[in-house]
This record gives C-alpha cells, structure tokens and sequence, in this order.
C-alpha cells in the first residue's frame, strides 16, 4: 500500500532535549500508506466508513466506528474501501518496558511465557493468559516481578500465536473514548507543549491498550469472515445502511444479480436467506443498544432500521423470546 516510511519515530523539538521517542501519528483519508510497515505495532481507529480485508482467501467486513490492532507481522490486505478516514498510532513494544523489544519476543526469549498462554485446556486464548499472568508458575519464571507482566498483559492483541490482525467493533462511548486519548497522543507528540510530553504520550498509549484487555471493546457489530466475496460486499451494504429501509429488490438491482444466486450464496455461507441475514444483523444491534444503552424503544427500532416500532417488538420476541422491554430488564438485572 505504498512505500513505507524510513523510521515511524517522533524527534523531541524541545530545548535541550535530544532524544526520539517510538509513537507516530498518522491521520489520513484511507488507510495509511505505512500501514504495512514491519518494524512497528500498529493501532488504527477507523473514524469513518467501512471496508472489507481479505484474510486467507475469505472476506472480512469492517463498519466504522472501528478499531484494528496490528504486529509487526501483518499484512493487511484491503479488497474494497468507502468514505474511509483513520487515526494511526505506530509503535515498540519497548515503548512500555526495554525488555519488550519486538527482537527479543521473536527471539524466543519469553518462550516460557508464551508457552503458558498456549495451554491445551478449554479457557479461551484471553483466559489462558490472565490465568498464566496470575496463578501459572512457568509464566513466573520468564520476568522478575509481578508488574513486568502485568505490562505485558497490555500486548495481549499483539502476541496472539493465531493472528497477526485482531478487529473491534466499538460503541459509541468506548469510540468516543478511545479517540480522545488517540488525539491526546497525537497532541503530545506533534505539539511537544513541555518537557513532560513523552509521559503523558507513553500514559495515554497504555491507557489505549488496556481498554481491549479490560473488555471494553465489545464485538456486539459485525464480526463474520466471509468466503464468498458477493456475501462480504452485501453484508458491507447491510452494516453501512442498518437503519434504513432495505428490501430483497433494492440489494438485488444494486448488485445485478438474480434472486436465487443471491440466496443460494447466503445459504450456502450462513444457512440463512439474504434477507433473513439482514434480520439477524438488525437484532444484534437492538439487543446491543438494548443492553448497554437507555434509548427508547422507538428510538431502537429506528436505529435498526424498523420504522414500527410494535413491528419491531415482534421480530425481536421471535428471535429472543422476550419483547425489548423485557429483554432490557434481563440484562440489566444480570448486571
């Protein structure tokens, strides 16, 4: 995605203060022309639009507002974009502690450790790793104190033996936090405004890291890696347009394709209809805005693209059982 820039460092512009720091700051319309550079980490914030990325021959599809954290392996292989504008933070790993040079936990140096968090039993990859940071004496005897990977939790998205790429889907108060301290960094590092820039740089940038680890990014949007790429680019269409009025003859006009080759793709990829698609991804997002928000009900239903709201009521009892009042109540007297 273009040629990569030489050195992805900010340079102190303050008197007396010779020194570099390893944070960048790129705000662009697309996608960094840097984005693939394989000396750094990367976090994106995908303030607006949507895309889709290929990832082994199968199609992921991605809506804005969004959140893409990446290791110094990745490629990050766009297929389509629309209306795309993104904050991105390049960073070291040694940038929270000198022994976390991207050398070093490629070396094998924190085998043990990750040896840990590779445990056969059932937790899932995140709950193997809280588990070997408190409680797995093997994982003990890779750092010299408790706090050395604690840090090191904050890597978690970085070092998954899986994945080189790992995306979020973000609410609306965790984007609008989350952009507040990507603009902070931004702010520390461009402006430089006193000599105490690099610690509130470094501060914001772990405070970054440790919403993912603390769950706060919560995948209740689009999170299916399509095989067939006519299924990724209407399920795109769907996500970009989820509150308004969609039917079966405007997806199919748009994308010039007979009634029977779009259901039997849909079919064949997800065991449901196109439109029946649709329909689970509006109810995914009402029980999402449902639960974690206080919005009306009409408000809800609007949201998901149902203009009655007593319409909506009844699509969602068949999907959940309960009606949305109902359903908030649970929720909320789970928590």
């Amino acid at each position: 995605m273009g040629e990569v820039k030489a050195e992805l460092v900010t340079r102190s512009k303050r008197p007396g203060m010779d020194c570099t720091l390893d944070i960048y700051h790129e705000k662009t319309v697309g996608f960094s022309k840097n984005i693939n550079d394989h000396s750094t980490y990367k976090l994106v914030l995908v303030d607006e639009g949507s895309f889709v990325v290929e990832e082994d021959g199968k199609y992921r599809v991605v809506v804005a507002p969004a959140g893409i954290a990446m290791n110094e392996k990745a490629e990050f292989k766009v297929v389509s974009e629309s209306g795309i504008k993104t904050r991105t933070i390049f960073f070291k790993p040694s940038v929270l502690r000198e022994e976390f040079t991207i050398e070093a936990i490629n070396s094998g140096l924190f085998e043990k450790f990750l040896s840990a968090v590779k445990s056969t039993d059932e937790l899932s990859y995140d709950e193997r790793f809280v588990k070997a940071v408190f409680e797995d004496t093997k994982f003990e005897e890779c750092f010299s104190s408790k706090m050395v990977y604690q840090d090191a939790l904050l890597l978690l998205d970085f070092i998954r033996p899986d994945r080189n790429i790992i995306y979020y889907s973000l609410m609306r108060q965790v984007y609008d936090s989350l952009r507040g301290m990507v603009v902070s960094v931004a702010y520390d590092i461009e402006q430089q405004p006193d000599n105490f820039w690099i610690l509130r740089a470094r501060h914001f940038l772990s405070s970054i890291l440790f919403m993912s680890v603390a769950d706060f990014y919560r995948p209740y949007r689009q999170c299916e890696v399509y095989k067939d790429p006519l299924v990724a680019r209407v399920a795109r269409y769907f996500w970009e347009n989820i509150s308004e009025e969609i039917t079966l003859e405007s997806v199919l006009k748009k994308y010039s394709v007979n009634k029977n080759i779009l259901n039997d793709a849909f079919n064949k990829e997800l065991d449901m209809s196109c439109m029946s698609y649709l329909e689970h991804l509006r109810m995914s997002v009402a029980k999402a805005d449902l639960q974690y928000f206080d919005d009306p009900i009409s408000e809800v239903s609007v949201n998901c693209g149902y203009s009655d709201t007593n319409y909506f009521s009844k699509v969602f009892k068949k999907h959940t059982g309960m009606t949305p009042s109902e359903y908030r109540k649970n929720m909320k007297d789970l928590c």
